[in-house]
């Protein structure tokens, strides 16, 4: 392409060398720039991890620490992560390939004591732990301390814009995904750049939106995504797509897997999923019934939908994941 009169953006050799021509194009063209800019096609992986559990879970506006069960969960979580990234790497010496250390792991928390505190453990493991305001929870506006009874009595109108539209809708004084969308943005182009693994520790509606950019889910399916705290959700860039797995976090009080109470409960879905719900893992799959896969079943992944001008890979490609991830790098 070198038609002059052209507005067009060509990358050379995935941002070794970018030309635009004709800087006259809008606000959007402009983004696109400023995304490609920052785009970096390293192989890393990128790890989702639910806050511990507070004394104070029903408040958004009490900034809580962790109670007795939430520092249990955040060491437990800690050390599953740890345990499953060194198992990573033996896998991959064990398919014969190279032998390198993992890559450096670091730690994005919002300021909220609760996700701070979570990542304590592995601070004191000696991992970097950097706090983000732009990852705080979804403000839920007037319907803090709400019931879903109480909030389908005296908001009606709001209860039926929500189930029609859960992803734009907002409460009175509340956000909606699309704001804390747009809320996100610096995060997910730093998270772009970055070269080290990272853990993102936030609250369940955080994740549902960053998990969400990086598997490619229709901005319908984001709101009703659900995270059970005993598992932490890791993706890998494959070939062509995303893949996602769960790590599963043993032995935690039952009480405190479900999905965080603070969210509005219209439609969010509880843990357990019953047949048909989107969660992280069954999202990109048929949904067939009750035998549909869920977040922590094992052995479980899925990929990111394909766009119409995806090439399929090639059958086996899933199992040599961890070797060609090496191999890139």
């Amino acid at each position: 392409m070198e038609e002059p009169e052209l507005n067009y953006i060509k990358m050379f050799n995935a941002g070794e060398r970018i030309t635009i021509n004709n800087c006259s194009f809008g606000y959007l063209s402009h983004r696109i720039v400023f995304y490609l800019l920052n785009l970096d096609i390293k192989s890393k992986h990128t790890y989702f991890a639910r806050a511990g559990t507070t004394t104070e879970e029903d408040s958004y506006k009490t900034d809580a620490g962790l109670s007795d069960q939430g520092r249990l969960y955040a060491e437990k979580m800690g050390q599953a992560l740890l345990k499953h990234r060194d198992g990573e790497r033996k896998a991959l010496a064990d398919r014969g390939g190279p032998e390198v250390p993992l890559k450096p792991l670091k730690v994005w928390t919002s300021t909220r004591r609760r996700t701070v505190e979570t990542a304590d453990w592995l601070y004191d493991q000696g991992y970097s732990v950097r706090q983000r305001t732009q990852l705080s929870a979804l403000n839920p506006g007037v319907c803090e301390r709400m019931s879903e009874k109480r909030i389908r009595a005296e908001l009606p109108e709001e209860v039926a814009k929500h189930e029609a539209d859960p992803y734009h809708h907002r409460y009175p004084r509340a956000e909606s995904y699309h704001d804390l969308a747009v809320r996100l943005e610096p995060i997910i182009l730093e998270l772009e750049r970055q070269q080290d693994d990272l853990l993102i520790i936030a609250h369940e509606s955080v994740l549902r939106v960053l998990y969400g950019y990086l598997m490619a889910c229709n901005a319908t399916d984001i709101p009703s995504l659900s995270f059970p705290r005993n598992e932490v959700v890791e993706i890998i860039p494959a070939s062509y797509n995303n893949e996602a797995s769960s790590i599963r976090i043993p032995d935690l009080p039952p009480e405190i897997i479900p999905p965080s109470p603070e969210d509005l409960k219209i439609p969010v879905p509880p843990s357990e999923a019953p047949s048909g719900t989107a969660t992280p893992v069954n999202l990109g799959s048929p949904r067939v019934g009750p035998g549909t896969p869920k977040l922590g079943d094992p052995h479980i992944t899925t990929t990111s939908p394909p766009s119409e001008h995806s090439i399929p890979p090639e059958p086996g490609e899933g199992s040599l994941l961890l070797v060609e991830r090496a191999l890139r790098d």
